[in-house]
């Protein structure tokens, strides 16, 4: 048996019990990956992370990062609220770091101080991988809510495969797909899950996102900062950057009771982005493996 040190992170809030959880595991670098997959089984949480020595001399730390059901290459939540458990560890002591995880290399950097620090992560480029503008009705039937043709239904790969679908914001908050079909059709469709959005023009946000993913055991996630930063380069390729500006704030979580926001820039016109956010430790103490 070996005791690891062991956090709870809501990520992308100050307030804890709102935002989104990730479970972080330090010195990780003796589990295997099944080990691994059983602690991330356990916690239950969409991710769970490892921190692990670098393989690289470039990097920092190395983040392996679970859910459920296998593991990821890349996904937001977790790195902002993994670095923010290792610079309160004291793992991490520096303002920019280097992130290694499976989607490669990845630079981290912190603002501000105390509650209100923010830490923000280069996302992995979104790539674009198919139009579903012919699939717009067997995807609305699905989530139960109309998806706006105009700009339609795609699918961007930056770690996770998300299938983003514009709708109006009024569809959006009462969302009730079904999550069977929503499964099922996730894998017909060869991604990791829907991220329905609205653009709305409230004070402190212009994006409403809701990503739904119950094939990989994670119904509805509350703050998905993958998903949030592959939407920028789905607004770039249909010409919906006007709206949000290339800095703006997204808003998730609400329906969920776990209020969270999450800090996008635009890096290029291509739609790369950077994210970010605060976090708050709400566990902390060790895990016996």
């Amino acid at each position: 048996m070996s005791n690891h040190k062991f956090k709870q992170v809501d990520a992308f809030s100050s307030t804890p019990l709102l935002g989104n959880p990730v479970a972080v595991v330090f010195d990780a670098d003796g589990l295997s990956d099944e080990e691994m997959q059983d602690v991330a089984a356990w916690t239950n949480l969409s991710e769970t992370t490892f921190f692990q020595a670098p393989t690289t001399a470039d990097a920092d730390y190395r983040l392996r990062i679970f859910y459920p059901r296998g593991e990821l290459p890349f996904a937001g939540h977790p790195t902002i609220g993994s670095a923010h458990a290792a610079l309160e560890a004291g793992v991490l002591t520096k303002r920019e770091f280097v992130m290694e995880c499976g989607a490669g290399l990845l630079p981290l950097r912190v603002e501000g101080e105390g509650p209100q620090r923010r830490i923000f992560v280069k996302a992995p480029e979104a790539k674009f991988m198919h139009d579903f503008g012919s699939s717009v009705d067997a995807i609305s039937e699905v989530l139960g809510a109309m998806v706006l043709a105009d700009s339609p239904p795609a699918a961007l790969d930056n770690g996770p495969v998300w299938l983003f679908c514009r709708m109006e914001s009024s569809d959006i908050a009462k969302l009730k797909p079904d999550m069977t079909s929503t499964a099922r059709l996730s894998r017909n469709l060869s991604v990791t899950g829907f991220a329905t959005f609205a653009l709305v023009d409230e004070a402190d946000h212009k994006v409403h996102i809701r990503v739904f993913a119950p094939d990989g055991g994670v119904p509805e996630d509350p703050v998905t900062g993958s998903a949030n930063a592959s939407l920028p380069a789905y607004l770039a390729r249909y010409a919906l950057l006007e709206h949000t500006g290339r800095e703006y704030v997204s808003s998730q979580g609400t329906e969920l009771g776990r209020d969270g926001r999450v800090h996008v820039r635009v890096l290029n016109d291509e739609g790369r982005a950077e994210i970010g956010g605060q976090a708050v430790t709400v566990i902390d103490g060790e895990i016996r493996l």
